[in-house]
């Protein structure tokens, strides 16, 4: 794709001030979906005891938000590419809200988890939104070191879900937690009506196309799915957000309390930093992947590096929590490469069938952790300990099969080498 308009008054418009205004509120509003996104593992203590909940329950309980943001991404994507960024960010942001105002009333894990589903279909439409956005408005060469920064700035927002949620939880309780995120959300969906623009005043790429009826986009829909170079990736798609999510997710809290002993406040500062190598994960990705003229080796190579990585967290990860905590770190940074694969999907396809390129690759990722997450609480249910979530071979076994995941993930993008 080459932009219509000169270079410079290209540049120009992506830093103008509307866009870097579009740009903040999409990365907060990214960032707010990832406290949630990455709120399970210190959720799931919290609502045990509340609930009294089996590991089999919790990780359905956890889950469940990403069973609906998979189900969300097909019509967030229908809606982004039918009627645009600003109206479908808006009205499923309030629907976002909405699921914070139900998870602070429930009283029965039943009312929980469906608080938790509508959260996670709210903010289905949060990250294919701004990568819509940024197709408009920024240059192609640019766009993989912008969503790497976006990536950055919004995984960040996973830092809340660690130390301070712990505190929050134990000063205020949950119910009061999510009132206060309710609002935050509601707030974020009114400024991004008012601040963000679809398109910049030039197009980069001249006038864009008329709207596409209904019938015309889920056509388009069912020629992603025809494309046999893409194949390769929806294979590894169910593969692709699991890692990080099932130690930042769900199991790094209760791994660290079972295997090592640590106490919550300590296990939230562990935390920290496994959400640290998510957000830095994509900003070393961008500068390789700049410099980089091969994309598939990148990819492959990450896929390898969390395999081996899963692999030393299974055997030598019960030496000290130290050791454990920078594996899992490892792992959560190096999992990132799914936002090369994504950029690489994209240009696959005409700018305009970005919104449901990412939204199928997304439902089928998200879907994934869904399957994942909770057929990891059946493999930790077979290794029961007294006093624990699992036993640590439990745990082992986990962290293997995890291992195998990602080595699979790697040799499936090796088929990418005749895409780049």
């Amino acid at each position: 794709m080459n932009s219509c308009i000169p270079p410079r008054l290209a540049d120009t418009q992506t830093r103008s001030p509307r866009f870097v205004a579009a740009f903040v509120v999409t990365a907060l509003l990214f960032a707010l979906g990832q406290f949630h996104r990455s709120s399970g593992s210190v959720l799931s203590s919290v609502i045990t005891e509340q609930f009294g909940l089996k590991p089999e329950q919790i990780g359905f309980v956890i889950g469940i938000m990403f069973i609906a943001q998979a189900i969300g991404q097909i019509p967030s994507g229908i809606l982004i590419d039918r009627y645009g960024t600003r109206k479908a960010l808006t009205g499923m942001s309030l629907l976002a809200a909405l699921g914070c105002v139900l998870v602070a009333s429930a009283n029965n894990w039943m009312v929980l988890m469906l608080g938790r589903a509508m959260i996670g279909f709210g903010f289905s439409a949060a990250m294919m939104g701004s990568f819509k956005l940024f197709s408009a408005w920024v240059p192609p060469r640019e766009i993989t070191t912008l969503t790497g920064r976006y990536m950055f700035f919004g995984l960040m927002g996973g830092l809340l879900a660690t130390t301070p949620l712990t505190l929050m939880l134990d000063n205020f309780g949950w119910h009061s937690v999510f009132i206060l995120f309710a609002a935050g959300t509601a707030v974020m969906a009114c400024l991004i009506a008012v601040i963000v623009r679809n398109t910049p005043p030039i197009p980069l790429n001249g006038p864009s196309d008329p709207p596409e009826s209904l019938l015309q986009v889920i056509r388009g829909i069912a020629s992603v799915f025809r494309k046999r170079e893409l194949w390769p990736i929806l294979l590894a798609a169910p593969l692709l957000y699991t890692p990080g999510q099932i130690l930042v997710g769900l199991w790094a809290m209760p791994y660290l309390a079972d295997v090592h002993g640590l106490p919550a406040l300590q296990r939230s500062y562990c935390l920290i930093s496994m959400v640290a190598g998510m957000s830095l994960g994509p900003l070393t990705y961008g500068f390789i992947d700049h410099r980089s003229k091969a994309r598939w080796r990148v990819i492959t190579l990450g896929a390898l590096l969390v395999a081996g990585a899963f692999l030393a967290l299974a055997f030598v990860g019960q030496f000290h929590w130290i050791l454990a905590t920078a594996l899992a770190a490892l792992i959560c940074g190096a999992s990132t490469f799914f936002l090369l694969i994504i950029s690489h999907a994209q240009m696959m396809f005409r700018p305009s069938y970005a919104g449901r390129v990412v939204s199928t690759i997304g439902v089928i990722s998200l879907a994934g952790v869904f399957v994942v997450q909770s057929g990891s609480a059946l493999i930790l249910g077979l290794f029961p300990a007294d006093g624990m979530t699992a036993s640590p071979l439990g745990y082992r076994v986990l962290f293997v099969l995890m291992a195998l995941a990602s080595t699979l993930v790697a040799l499936l993008c090796t088929r990418l080498r005749g895409n780049d």
